[in-house]
């Protein structure tokens, strides 16, 4: 069973970045399979159509960003920590996973892509950090929910992503201030070095 999970995150792994590269509309699964170095039949055996494939990487890049999410909540108990710690992972995600030129190779797919991931990261965030949302006024206060204000996070992540800020620091440092939260610079530094 784990050699079969294995193979699947493979060829995962390589659609995403034939993707990256080529864009969606000219993602096929000859290329992937040639990207993951196995045979056509074994890719066609779990993902038999561009559809199904798609589909499974969607909810792919989605467990990759709960599961980072969570380990570095795991690592930071105090919520304001964890909030700093929480929102520079969301902020650097789609760069670092994705990468900039997914936007150039295929804009559509890149902006469903975002919308189709949106209320999944909504969730994660809002249950990964849970206490540590409470660090925005508004939230904290009971005016926003968890939910909305993990809503609002992302969505400046994403218009981060959409529209680069070439310096990083300085949105965290304003998303920072947006929710009253004093930076962790020392444990968001170390946390950046491990990643």
């Amino acid at each position: 069973m784990a050699a079969r999970s294995t193979t699947a995150e493979t060829i995962l792994e390589a659609a995403q970045r034939s993707i990256r590269r080529r864009g969606r509309q000219k993602l096929s699964l000859s290329a992937v399979a040639l990207e993951a170095g196995v045979s056509r039949p074994t890719v066609y055996r779990w993902f038999p159509t561009k559809a199904l494939l798609l589909a499974a990487l969607t909810a792919h890049e989605v467990e990759q960003f709960d599961r980072g999410l969570q380990q570095l909540a795991d690592d930071h108990a105090d919520p304001a920590a964890r909030f700093d710690v929480g929102v520079r992972y969301v902020v650097t995600y789609l760069d670092d996973t994705i990468g900039p030129d997914a936007i150039s190779a295929d804009p559509a797919f890149a902006l469903q892509s975002l919308a189709d991931s949106l209320g999944p990261h909504v969730e994660s965030v809002a249950r990964v950090l849970g206490d540590a949302l409470d660090q925005i006024p508004a939230v904290g206060s009971g005016a926003l929910t968890r939910e909305q204000g993990a809503e609002m996070v992302l969505r400046i992540a994403y218009s981060h992503y959409l529209v680069p800020n070439p310096d990083t620091e300085r949105l965290l440092a304003t998303l920072r201030a947006f929710a009253q939260v004093e930076s962790a610079t020392s444990e968001s530094r170390s946390v950046r070095r491990r990643t």
